[in-house]
């Protein structure tokens, strides 16, 4: 399609009726994709007819205004302008000269260019989408198609539709289409960015507010209202957008020294919008430029001042906890009741906000209380109150009851852990106990046996001197057989010189016996001589 585009002020309030009609019977995304024709796109319907399903039913199931179909997301001018071509039935090849009499791409009439931004709506909330509207003419006021243009914020981020291009920033380049305007949205997201049903939830909430009201006070019902739907399990999205938002301004407004103020006046914020047209896409040559300051109402700090009122339901937990103090059973036990009061009315708040709400106001009220309500207590239990609730209330959350479950959790485990050493000190003493008469049933055995021992000692004792006795006598004998001993040792050696005499003197005997049985022997050899002579003498003669 060519680059001319339709905007929700060309259409006419018969035409702007019949799109919102299409798009409220429309019944699911096939039938948006079948009915709406995207040239070049096959399956980009689907998606953007989901989107805009998601979109009707955040505003409670119909379109009432054409606004609300060109302030969805990703819908930029081309999208919107297929839309309502798809639901006039209009020819898309004809449709430019139904609704632009003039022609926007004629040659310039005069020299020179302006530029101007016109801003819709006016007024409006924080986190509400401005729709920038940047028109470019020549001097003689016929509009200038094609031209580009530089828009730049001083806050929040700009959103621009080139065909089925987003383009995002603080500073965007736009092109002027056949009409010389350029459309972008401005956008003032938190910190962390909302989802698409996020955005849709909270301009469908913020919508029910009357932007003029002169002061918020005005709109205490409607902001009490919203407070309300808040709590509601099923308004998730609203909720989470509205504590993304009241995060980023918890210090300065939920913590707030003086958070009556919020409710006198509006709090603003406001940023300046500068459009600069350019000699060319890729020049920096400013040849024209438009200024505009934008303002925007924050809801945040007086909507937080009327959503206080809403958790605290008439300081329900101050009456809970007087209550508590007064009942007859208040003992020792008074402690941890009224912790569990403060933990039970913060898990019945559902978001982040009415969290930090309530934990704000569990602390207001329990210093009341602790300034007035324990009178009635005890004073062993007053004590243990006072000494300890506003340090215990200061961590409790609606998950936990913060550092007094870790000390009641420890101090039950320790009672548990002591009466378990007391059961087992007590069986082991039983056990001792059966052991001790055991015991001194083994003692008396032992006693009649170390008797029998010490009896046994003294036989031994008897014995011993006996044995002392015989042994001084064997020592005596033995010291008289020593004696004898010696001397007859030296009588052995007088012995042995004497052998020793006796045996040289035998030497000389047995020597001088070889001589005289030598001497015999020649004797008788000589004898026998003599006879031998004798015999032959007598027998010759």
């Amino acid at each position: 399609m060519p680059i001319v585009h339709l905007q929700p002020s060309d259409l006419s309030a018969a035409q702007a009726a019949q799109v919102l009609d299409f798009l409220n019977r429309a019944t699911s995304p096939a039938q948006l994709d079948r009915d709406i024709e995207f040239p070049g796109e096959p399956d980009i319907g689907v998606r953007l007819g989901q989107r805009l399903l998601d979109a009707r039913a955040a505003l409670g199931g119909r379109f009432t205004d054409i606004l609300q179909v060109r302030a969805i997301r990703l819908i930029g001018p081309e999208r919107f302008t297929e839309i309502c071509v798809a639901a006039l039935g209009l020819d898309p090849v004809r449709w430019v000269a139904l609704f632009y009499g003039g022609d926007p791409l004629a040659p310039q009439a005069e020299t020179g260019l302006g530029v101007s931004i016109e801003v819709l709506p006016q007024t409006a909330w924080l986190g509400q989408p401005r729709t920038l509207r940047v028109r470019v003419c020549d001097l003689g006021g016929t509009p200038r198609a094609g031209v580009p243009v530089v828009v730049q914020s001083g806050r929040g981020h700009l959103v621009y539709m080139y065909g089925f291009r987003r383009i995002e920033g603080q500073a965007v380049t736009v092109l002027s289409g056949a009409d010389g305007t350029a459309e972008l949205e401005l956008l003032t997201p938190p910190t962390e960015p909302l989802s698409e049903n996020q955005q849709a939830a909270l301009e469908h909430a913020l919508a029910r507010l009357d932007v003029h009201a002169p002061h918020p006070l005005t709109l205490a019902p409607a902001l009490r209202a919203i407070a309300e739907e808040y709590l509601r399990d099923r308004s998730y999205s609203l909720r989470s957008a509205i504590d993304l938002y009241v995060r980023d301004h918890r210090h300065a407004m939920l913590d707030s020294v003086n958070p009556g103020r919020w409710r006198l006046a509006w709090p603003a914020d406001s940023a300046l919008v500068q459009a600069d047209v350019l000699a060319d896409e890729d020049s920096g040559t400013s040849l024209a430029r438009g200024v505009r300051t934008l303002t925007w109402i924050n809801w945040v700090g007086p909507w937080l001042s009327f959503m206080a009122e809403v958790v605290a339901d008439g300081d329900a937990l101050g009456r809970a906890l007087a209550d508590t103090a007064n009942t007859p059973e208040a003992d020792g036990q008074a402690l941890g009741r009224l912790l569990n009061l403060g933990q039970s009315f913060l898990a019945g708040k559902a978001g982040r906000t009415a969290e930090w709400l309530g934990r704000q106001q569990l602390t207001q009220t329990v210093d009341r209380f602790l300034g007035s309500g324990v009178d009635v207590l005890a004073p062993a239990v007053r004590d243990d109150v006072v000494r300890q609730l506003g340090v215990a209330a200061s961590g409790v959350t609606a998950r936990s009851l913060g550092s007094f479950t870790f000390a009641d959790t420890a101090r039950n485990a320790l009672d548990a852990r002591i009466d378990a050493v007391a059961q087992d000190t007590l069986t082991q003493f039983e056990h001792l106990s059966a052991l001790a008469v055991e015991i001194d049933g083994k003692a008396a055995t032992v006693n009649q046996q170390m008797q029998q021992m010490q009896a046994l000692a003294a036989g031994v004792h008897q014995d011993r001197l006996a044995i002392d006795a015989r042994y001084s006598d064997f020592d005596s004998r033995y010291t008289l057989f020593d004696s004898r001993l010696n001397a007859f040792d030296a009588q052995y050696g007088q012995f042995s010189t004497d052998i020793g005499r006796f045996r040289a003197d035998l030497a000389g005997f047995d020597q001088s016996r070889a001589t005289i049985t030598e001497r015999i022997n020649t004797v008788d050899r000589n004898l026998n001589t003599v006879v031998s002579l004798n015999n032959l003498r007598l027998g010759g003669g």
